[in-house]
């Protein structure tokens, strides 16, 4: 007998626009924008480099082997996640699904790419781990606050209620699930509560993407390798001399980009992941006071609780992604809380925080400390 089945619940994800705060520092030749050469005596192994742009940012891909992959391996990758959940392509998967206008049936897709479906549930597990600092559904927030591809306008507490009433991981608002026929995936179904429901992968999209692309090198044999997407980091394996990679992370001060940054501490990566989330670099700027472009979305309003990054280590490149931006969202006392709470998470972190005199302060947990030093 055919069976089918839909099961709804709530699922989420959270939203910050990236904003590239870690460096590469290669031993090797052959650097690329935001690198740094480091001269070893040790005798490297043939180093592999691929660069490019991509998702609005640029990427570096490294990686110990005598053979050169083609180009085409990581750009085929790169170019599906566009197809599915950029907000800057039309026709996107995401774009259709935010433009979804109808409350009274669902609107449905074949996930054959096997993209959102992931994101949709990882981003379900962090929004209950974080109880609900990660949410996608923050998505028209962010357009409200001019930080995605709308301006600015009049933002006041009447505008962020009205737009509060459709904003949650709650089944009655925005809720997505998977069709099975005889154990088998069928089709992917979205319900929306209000038409002007929407959602936005952006902190979790780009550490998701480089798992994918280290994936794709594990896959022919590779095993030590370094991923980097707009300043999101995943290391397998060791460098070209043999020793783990070092990734340095910048210090919060505003307006440093390109040859103006600084960096605070280089840390020594190996089988793990390293994303950083910050606000000292992107926010508006009204009548004085600085907005953050991290939106809480419990609030509707801009986090305003004195960290200006958090840097964190996971497993994943993803993981590491979207718990980053939920700690700018719960702050530096909340983050320390957490950790407390679920070591067996396996997060390393590094928290800067406003000083209130004009500076920052820093903390950094015990295994972040371990393998972190001064430039």
């Amino acid at each position: 007998m055919m069976h089918n089945s839909i099961k709804f619940h709530g699922i989420s994800a959270s939203l910050v626009l990236a904003v590239p705060f870690v460096a590469v520092l290669f031993s090797s030749c052959g650097g690329a924008s935001r690198t740094e050469e480091v001269q070893s005596d040790r005798l490297e192994a043939a180093i592999q480099q691929h660069t490019g742009e991509a998702q609005g940012t640029t990427y570096s891909i490294k990686y110990v082997s005598e053979l050169r992959l083609e180009d085409a391996v990581f750009e085929d990758i790169l170019e599906m996640i566009d197809r599915e959940v950029s907000l800057w392509r039309p026709l996107s998967r995401i774009n259709q699904i935010n433009a979804w206008d109808r409350t009274d049936s669902l609107f449905g897709f074949v996930d054959s790419t096997q993209i959102i479906g992931p994101l949709w549930a990882l981003s379900e597990e962090l929004h209950g781990l974080t109880r609900g600092a990660f949410d996608p559904t923050v998505s028209p927030l962010v357009e409200l606050w001019g930080f995605g591809l709308s301006e600015m306008g009049e933002v006041g507490a009447d505008q962020v209620d009205s737009v509060m009433s459709f904003i949650g991981m709650v089944p009655d608002r925005f809720d997505m699930n998977e069709e099975e026929e005889d154990g088998y995936y069928k089709a992917t179904w979205v319900r929306k509560g209000d038409p002007r429901a929407a959602l936005d992968f952006n902190a979790i999209a780009q550490g998701y993407s480089v798992d994918l692309l280290l994936e794709a090198l594990r896959e022919r044999g590779i095993t030590d390798a370094m991923v980097e997407l707009g300043g999101e980091v995943v290391c397998r394996g060791s460098n070209a001399s043999g020793g783990p990679w070092r990734i340095a992370v910048d210090r919060p001060i505003e307006g440093s980009t390109g040859a103006d940054r600084t960096f605070e501490m280089v840390v020594a990566v190996q089988d793990r992941a390293i994303c950083t989330s910050g606000s000292y670099r992107k926010f508006h700027e009204v009548d004085g006071r600085k907005i953050s472009h991290t939106i809480d979305p419990g609030t509707g309003w801009p986090a305003a609780n004195g960290l200006l990054s958090a840097t964190v280590m996971a497993p994943t490149g993803a993981y590491a992604d979207a718990m980053a931006t939920a700690f700018m969202v719960l702050g530096a006392e909340q983050t320390k809380g957490f950790l407390n709470l679920y070591p067996e998470l396996g997060l390393d972190v590094l928290l800067m925080s406003d000083d209130g005199q004009g500076g920052y302060s820093i903390w950094s947990s015990p295994g972040f400390e371990a393998v972190s030093s001064r430039p």
